[in-house]
């Protein structure tokens, strides 16, 4: 009986739980298939677990899997007193009622007022609406966060242009802020001209997170679109401002070398002053689209060949398309219509199914079906009144790794 006892008993540290057993590569190929959610949660059932979300090789793996599925949609609410983040994910079933849940912002009380920069490989980048300096890189799902150093002004500016992005070729992520000064608003006709032509009128500033430090790149001689930057072919492209530019360029700004260029746009073949137009990116193409006069047509031009003008092919037109989904109130169903302060749609990007996810009147979100030529309603339970919507990967990424 001894010797079957010795026989049976373990050597000292040979009891490991089933994941510790598997071979270092069959564990992170089932681990980097779980959601996000589920992965910040698999973090915590033990030490082991934790130590293996810190991977490279599973951070890679996660993010390259989550790029080819829905990806999460952030919500940022709009409050007098403090801002929230809320997000969902996605399901492949329509009529699926999405739960909305809070993310928990660890700087909050020090930036209550944000806007959303931009979303780029699982890290959201934000910054302050009334403190320009105030400016975050952030995985909102592990919480990890970097406040970026103050970027010193010469003057004080009272608007600014952000962007957020990342370039394969330096590995890096980069945060652009350009900050336009309060007297380029005086026009040159008034009979009190206080425009000191010695003084700049715009000023662009460039972070790089490897190197934690601004670099000064002078004067912009366009007035940019207060929006996101759309990232395309390691470039953010921007539209600029009608009250500057008749024509609504397309500005890019390369995260290579550091240089911004002009983008050849479609021939909309309509007055501008009339319509509204934003950027996008779709199959990894530059999108222009249109919101038609009437407000009854959304145009989606993609560009096919990056810079190349005679590339532009308006590829879809589905502003009069039939909607189905959850009842709206009748007003609700011209979500097309636009005011002169802004339009009521905005592209964000296809979904795994094939589908263009839309954002209309902030925060309703629809899905234009380009085989059935429908719209269809995503239902979310719990939805703030006004928010915006950003597409997000969620991912895994370290910010501590990245520096």
């Amino acid at each position: 009986m001894d010797s079957i006892h010795k026989r049976e008993r373990k050597p000292a540290g040979e009891s490991k739980n089933l994941m510790d057993s598997l071979q270092n590569e069959i564990a992170l190929d089932i681990v980097s298939r779980l959601p996000i959610s589920s992965l910040i949660q698999f973090r915590f059932v033990c030490q082991t677990w934790n130590m293996l979300t810190h991977d490279s090789r599973l951070v890679d793996l996660h993010l390259t899997r989550a790029l080819k599925i829905n990806p999460c949609i952030i919500f940022k609410s709009y409050h007098p007193q403090k801002e929230q983040l809320f997000f969902v994910e996605l399901s492949d079933h329509d009529d699926d009622e999405h739960t909305l849940r809070e993310i928990q912002i660890p700087f909050s009380a020090s930036m209550a007022k944000f806007r959303v920069v931009g979303s780029c490989k699982g890290l959201l980048c934000l910054s302050g609406v009334y403190d320009h300096q105030a400016v975050y890189i952030y995985n909102p799902f592990s919480t990890e966060h970097k406040k970026l150093p103050h970027c010193n002004h010469e003057l004080e500016v009272n608007e600014v242009v952000y962007g957020f992005g990342f370039h394969p070729a330096t590995n890096d992520y980069k945060v652009i802020k350009i900050g336009y000064y309060p007297h380029v608003y005086y026009a040159t006709w008034s009979p009190v001209n206080t425009h000191d032509h010695d003084l700049p009128r715009s000023e662009v500033h460039v972070f790089c997170l490897g190197s934690n430090t601004w670099r000064n790149l002078g004067e912009l001689p366009y007035k940019l679109h207060h929006s996101p930057g759309v990232l395309v072919s390691g470039r953010l492209h921007w539209v600029t401002r009608f009250n500057w530019h008749l024509d609504r360029l397309i500005v890019s700004f390369d995260l290579f070398n550091d240089t911004f260029q002009e983008v050849p746009r479609p021939d909309f073949n309509v007055n501008l002053f009339h319509c509204s137009y934003h950027l996008a990116s779709l199959r990894g193409c530059l999108c222009a689209c249109l919101l038609t006069s009437n407000g009854e047509n959304l145009e989606i031009w993609i560009m096919e060949e990056y810079n190349k003008k005679e590339s532009w092919v308006k590829e879809y037109n589905i502003g009069a398309s039939p909607i189905v989904g959850q009842d709206l109130s009748p007003q609700s169903y011209d979500i097309w219509r636009t005011s002169l302060q802004k339009a009521t749609v905005k592209v964000m990007c296809i979904l795994e199914n094939g589908d263009i996810l839309l954002d209309c009147q902030g925060g309703i979100l629809v899905a234009y079906s380009i085989h059935e030529k429908i719209l269809k309603i995503i239902s979310i339970s719990s939805m703030p009144k006004s928010c915006q919507a950003i597409a997000h990967v969620g991912s895994l990424n370290w910010i501590a790794n990245l520096t």
